[in-house]
């Protein structure tokens, strides 16, 4: 886990660089030069994104959560020299699970998960032309999925013999049951994001997968529980 943690803080640092180094440079030689000012706020570009997500949580000790939502935010991105640029922004997701955990034929536990999120995009693109208005669209880099909140509601359906044998499982309810708040997860997930789409004019349509590189889990640090996910967005820039 720590390697992957400080592998994706290279990542980001590199990232990071590039852009520097792309809006910092200056056309010596030139009668006008223009002022990083101008040129920066030319090669800008802003869009509104909504879409589909759904996200896991899985581990070697655990069974897996399957989520299922929306995100909705913004994103700017820079040009950078060979038809690299780099995107970050704010989306907001919203996903819900229905978790059922049987135990035996007639007992079971149901879990209703709803997760409330940020995510702030650290990537880098390739952009190619394929046409006036047409270009494919391949994006790889850091992303941070920053959770908000994550009520959970617990419905125990066992035996009173079966619930002897699981006492730390009971009823809850969503008010009083934030898994965040509670210190059950980590609110911070470091994730690399991979993926593509196709620009037409000004709409963009991309899909990526989110792969979780640290555990979630703050029960017991030795149990992994990662935390990752498909998505497919639609985009506008304006």
């Amino acid at each position: 886990m720590k390697f992957r943690t400080r592998l994706l803080l290279i990542i980001t640092l590199i990232s990071f660089q590039l852009v520097g180094a792309q809006t910092q440079r200056l056309e010596l030689g030139s009668t006008s030069i223009d002022t990083v000012k101008n040129r920066t706020t030319s090669a800008r570009t802003y869009r509104i994104e909504i879409g589909s997500t759904n996200p896991k949580q899985y581990g070697s000790q655990f069974s897996t959560t399957y989520f299922n939502g929306g995100r909705i935010g913004a994103t700017v991105e820079f040009d950078l020299k060979h038809n690299l640029s780099f995107l970050t922004g704010a989306l907001y997701s919203l996903v819900y699970s229905n978790k059922v955990q049987n135990y035996t034929v007639s007992d079971s536990v149901r879990y209703k998960t709803f997760a409330h999120s940020i995510d702030i995009p650290l990537q880098i693109n390739y952009n190619l032309a394929l046409g006036k208005n047409l270009k494919l669209i391949a994006f790889a880099g850091p992303n941070l999925n920053i959770g908000l909140a994550q009520p959970q509601k617990v419905q125990v359906y066992m035996s009173d013999v079966q619930k002897g044998f699981y006492p730390n499982i009971t009823n809850k309810e969503y008010g009083d049951n934030d898994l965040y708040k509670n210190a059950l997860i980590h609110r911070i997930n470091f994730q690399m994001v991979l993926g593509g789409g196709v620009q037409w004019k000004d709409y963009q349509v991309k899909g990526g997968y989110n792969f979780g590189i640290n555990s979630i889990n703050r029960i017991d640090s030795s149990l992994s529980l990662r935390q990752s996910g498909w998505f497919v967005s639609v985009a506008y820039q304006f």
